[in-house]
């Protein structure tokens, strides 16, 4: 376990919890340390964490606190870890404040196997992959905020 990458999820979908579940163990990449259902509850166990994760992966929309809010939040106080968005969302205004606030990546729902296996690359040798989807969409963020 000491060279699997320590990872936190958090998405008030209990589907996408255990995909997430499932695909972690799977791919053998990740020490997932905990799931939350939204970024209170995320921020919470953070707060009382001895050993802090390398890698949080948290979804746009949640209830209580939402992603954009907890990534600010964590960006604050816990700046050492690596925070990944996750949405089914294609606002690319959304996106655009999710990353604002500290999310590296955002990928879509529709691939999990593939952001995990980018993050994983990525929590390896800090090499980014960028599906052409997300491509895409950073692309059209960029041309967006430069009009």
């Amino acid at each position: 376990m000491e060279n699997k990458i320590k990872l936190i999820f958090a998405d008030d979908c209990r589907l996408q919890q255990k995909i997430i579940e499932l695909l972690s163990t799977q791919l053998d990449l990740f020490d997932l340390q905990f799931m939350a259902d939204n970024g209170s509850e995320l921020l919470r166990y953070l707060g009382s964490c001895k050993v802090l994760p390398q890698i949080c992966i948290l979804d746009l929309h949640m209830p209580v606190m939402n992603g954009v809010d907890t990534v600010r939040e964590m960006s604050r106080r816990y700046p050492s870890i690596k925070v990944f968005g996750y949405t089914a969302t294609d606002s690319l205004i959304e996106i655009r404040d999710f990353r604002r606030n500290g999310a590296l990546q955002v990928f879509p729902k529709r691939d999990p196997k593939q952001m995990l296996e980018a993050i994983g690359r990525y929590g390896k040798t800090g090499a980014r992959y960028e599906s052409p989807v997300v491509v895409r969409k950073n692309i059209s963020i960029i041309s967006h905020d430069n009009s």
